[in-house]
């Protein structure tokens, strides 16, 4: 038993002369988002920044919801401009890897892409439930008017009968998916105003009023985002959009919808079942 309350330490620097120095700290674990730049790598930083956090993604290390440090802090920890640290922020945006929310940052993506089958006629809110998400649907417009000549001839109406038109940001857990334009024959549908269809499944209203859907035509094309559409989808302006038009029928033959809809393509996927001529 050591005696006179003296050290380990001052025990050997007594009898050998030498101090025995304390361990030191381990320097601490470097957080997930951190990605060491190579000055010597032929690639550009930013190409560089959106390899490494791609890796961290797909390995897990950056989990599904984890929030990056704001803008300014992440560029002066990584030795970046915040140009370069946007542009690579940016590509993994594009890829569905990343989501930036305004007033709030960036996350790390955990919503895999919602899928939509062609063949099946369902509401935007079912599909989101079914992939665990929950549906939302704010309303950009409410008006009650005459038909274009356009949605005259989908829904079989006179230039004289009334329409209302609707355009909605629908989101699944608060992110923006889609932003989807119906008309409605005024005199079928009934009352109907703009709390009706907020934060609600259209499919769901008609149903309660005997009006659901029991084929529809969608036509699908590709198209870039707008100004006003990156706006609202939070995409990069020119981004790529799935975008369909539908007209839907009731059981009678009657129409009860137009609607045009514009999907984000890094956040949504459609589906075909194909069979062959023998099946």
């Amino acid at each position: 038993m050591w005696s006179n309350n003296k050290t380990f330490s001052e025990l050997v620097r007594k009898w050998y002369g030498c101090a025995v120095s304390s361990p030191a700290p381990l320097p601490p674990e470097p957080p997930a988002w951190w990605v060491a730049l190579d000055p010597a790598d032929a690639a550009p930083a930013y190409v560089q920044l959106a390899q490494g956090l791609r890796r961290r993604i797909e390995s897990g290390e950056l989990s599904a919801g984890t929030a990056l440090p704001a803008e300014r802090e992440l560029a002066a920890r990584l030795g970046v401009s915040r140009v370069t640290l946007r542009q690579g922020l940016g590509l993994l945006e594009a890829e569905g890897l990343l989501r930036r929310r305004r007033g709030s940052g960036t996350f790390v993506a955990g919503t895999p892409h919602t899928s939509r089958q062609l063949g099946l006629l369902s509401s935007f809110s079912d599909e989101v439930r079914a992939q665990g998400g929950v549906p939302g649907a704010r309303v950009l417009s409410f008006t009650q008017g005459r038909p274009t000549p356009q949605e005259a001839l989908s829904l079989g109406l006179t230039a004289a009968e009334q329409v209302y038109r609707l355009r909605r940001l629908r989101t699944s857990d608060g992110d923006p998916l889609a932003v989807e334009d119906s008309t409605l024959p005024a005199a079928l549908i009934g009352p109907l105003t703009a709390q009706d269809v907020t934060d609600a499944s259209l499919y769901g209203l008609l149903g309660q009023r005997h009006l659901a859907p029991a084929r529809a035509i969608r036509h699908l094309r590709a198209q870039n985002a707008s100004a006003e559409l990156a706006h609202l989808l939070g995409v990069p302006l020119g981004a790529a959009l799935l975008t369909t038009e539908r007209v839907s029928w009731l059981a009678s033959g009657r129409p009860v919808e137009y609607a045009r809809a514009c999907y984000r393509g890094d956040r949504y996927d459609f589906v075909m079942d194909l069979r062959g001529e023998d099946h």
